[in-house]
């Protein structure tokens, strides 16, 4: 695997090569998280198998809002249990995750004796056209995920590709995520707000979503502190938050 230096820390030349180690490396993270319980992030853990947990995120809840209750909602890279929540306003939601990881991940829930909410399905983001076909949703969710693929511009086409004209795609990550983490593991691509566009970049490689987008959808694109009433810094630069609403052809 070829590595240069940027800033002090070792980048893949190619995101692709030591992949396999990476994953892992993350299935590793998440069998600990579901032998601990979810550990340090226990409460995150139980709101991902609580059936009546509600939608917290507010993104998302605002997408909801519009669309409605009755919305499918396809979470990609959800991991073993989705964050999406299992209800909106009381309102059992339809729900679909789809995780590259996660026949894994579901033998890891057999194993702990765990039932999840709503089982991960084994789909990979590259391939959501061709396991779901084309409007088949009405919002497409993904957190803290799309920064982890080979390439997540792909992805978010994909999932743009599988929405209902109208429908969101909704993306939430943490901001710089991969300079926050020195590119380690299956940290290789930054998401950043940059005037309200939505920035997807790594050394050597840069694109702006909002103007690839600019004739098949409407992109807003925001920063968000990760505490309410907090400012975001260098230290802790907070949230990447990005609606991507599909236009009629």
């Amino acid at each position: 695997m070829r590595l240069r230096r940027t800033g002090g820390w070792r980048v893949r030349s190619d995101p692709v090569r030591g992949r396999r180690q990476a994953l892992r490396e993350e299935a590793g993270y998440w069998r600990d998280w579901i032998r601990d319980r979810g550990g340090r992030w226990h409460a995150d853990f139980d709101y991902r198998f609580d059936p009546e947990s509600e939608v917290e995120d507010g993104a998302l809840r605002s997408v909801l809002n519009e669309a409605g209750a009755d919305a499918c909602i396809l979470d990609v890279g959800a991991g073993p249990v989705t964050s999406v929540g299992s209800r909106y306003e009381g309102v059992p939601l339809k729900v679909v995750a789809v995780d590259p990881l996660a026949d894994e991940y579901n033998r890891l829930l057999a194993s702990a004796g765990l039932e999840p909410p709503i089982r991960t399905e084994q789909v990979e983001g590259e391939r959501l056209l061709s396991r779901f076909g084309a409007e088949a949703f009405h919002i497409a969710y993904a957190r803290n995920a799309l920064d982890h693929a080979v390439d997540p511009v792909v992805i978010i086409e994909q999932m743009l590709a599988v929405l209902r004209p109208g429908g969101y795609v909704v993306l939430r990550h943490r901001t710089d995520e991969a300079i926050q983490q020195k590119y380690v593991q299956l940290h290789q691509w930054n998401f950043a707000a940059r005037e309200g566009r939505l920035i997807v970049w790594r050394p050597g490689s840069e694109t702006d979503i909002s103007a690839q987008l600019t004739s098949r959808a409407e992109v807003r694109c925001y920063q968000e502190a990760t505490d309410p009433g907090a400012k975001a810094d260098e230290a802790d630069p907070g949230w990447c938050v990005c609606l991507i609403r599909k236009l009629e052809s």
